[in-house]
């Protein structure tokens, strides 16, 4: 189900069973046999060896701690060089809200969705937080532990954005 504009943000996700894109579906696979017979892949299982052809489309996302009942957000721990040039920065260290701006609201919920399900989440859109809505992607979210940081191995603590620009 393709999605455009900053209403469509929070609407429904595409079902994986919908998904065609070849770069997701591998990195879809890649993640499911990762996680084997767990809930959650960890992050330990990160191995960008064995991922070359999916690293300039990720960015990996930490977790932050939720403080007073709310989302801690999330903070970018590595961009790939073609989601850089497709932003025109480097935002590695920024945080969600720092790199979606006034639209965050709007983006941060699917996050949180997965974060709370540990359930991949797709979705096709256009780069509407950046004003280009002619910039259409396919993007999916894919969740992971970090119980040697954490100590919680059933817990979100990273989530994996890889996206195909159009």
């Amino acid at each position: 189900m393709p999605a455009s504009g900053p209403s469509s943000a929070s609407a429904p996700s595409a079902s994986l069973a919908a998904m065609t894109d070849a770069r997701l579906l591998r990195a879809h696979a890649w993640w499911q046999a990762k996680r084997g017979a767990r809930r959650l892949p960890d992050r330990a299982d990160l191995d960008p060896l064995a991922i070359p052809d999916l690293l300039p489309h990720l960015v990996l996302w930490e977790r932050l701690t939720a403080t007073a009942g709310a989302s801690g957000g999330y903070r970018c721990r590595l961009a790939g060089t073609l989601m850089v040039q497709i932003h025109g920065h480097e935002f590695t260290g920024h945080s969600m809200a720092q790199f979606h701006g006034a639209k965050n609201a709007e983006i941060q919920p699917e996050y949180d969705a997965v974060a709370r399900t540990a359930e991949p989440h797709y979705v096709e859109r256009t780069l509407f937080w950046m004003n280009k809505d002619y910039q259409r992607y396919r993007r999916i979210l894919l969740p992971f532990s970090w119980a040697a940081r954490t100590g919680e191995a059933e817990s979100v603590a990273l989530i994996v954005n890889v996206s195909n620009f159009l």
